[in-house]
């Protein structure tokens, strides 16, 4: 009966063992995830900014963009407050927005012709080609995170810990590039 005993706690304390040691090393690459994430959340900050200021802009000139101009302040401010996970689908959200402003501007010619619309127009642009470089670190990390969620054994300390895959930065002009 001791053997039993003695074999049982051996099995739970290495069960124990492999646990922490699983879950630590979540924790570590959760952490070099948060870290990768530091250069995306200034573009992104950049991002966001600028397209504010361009949707002050086409609110200015079009009276049906009010909407835009209320959801990109709401944006703006809380921006500063959001989780990782929220900043990676505001990308979407931001594209989103951005071919309704672009969409405003065809229906009017004053606006589409204004200086300071095309500027901010550029920016957005360029902030939007520079996004993909510094999001790899970051989808690498995140790859590798949930690659490691999906095997065994990290995939039940993960399940018991309560860690989950992370969302992917995805953009257009990353996979045309690749094609």
């Amino acid at each position: 009966m001791a053997v039993v005993i003695w074999m049982a706690c051996t099995a739970a304390a290495l069960t124990f063992f492999l646990f922490s040691r699983k879950k630590r090393w979540l924790e570590e690459l959760h952490v070099k995830l948060n870290e990768s994430f530091h250069e995306v959340d200034l573009f992104m900050k950049k991002r966001v900014e600028v397209h504010a200021k361009w949707a002050e802009k086409v609110a200015a000139y079009d009276l049906d963009a009010q909407g835009i101009l209320a959801e990109m302040m709401v944006l703006r401010d809380r921006f500063d407050h959001m989780p990782i996970e929220e900043k990676v689908l505001l990308c979407k959200k931001l594209d989103k927005l951005s071919d309704q402003m672009i969409a405003s501007a065809e229906h009017c010619p004053r606006l589409r012709t204004s200086a300071s619309y095309i500027r901010l127009h550029a920016q957005a642009e360029s902030l939007v080609a520079e996004m993909p470089n510094a999001c790899c670190a970051y989808n690498t990390q995140a790859k590798q995170l949930n690659e490691a969620l999906r095997r065994f054994p990290a995939n039940i300390t993960a399940g018991l810990a309560g860690f989950e895959p992370k969302e992917l930065f995805s953009h257009p002009e990353k996979k045309s590039a690749a094609v």
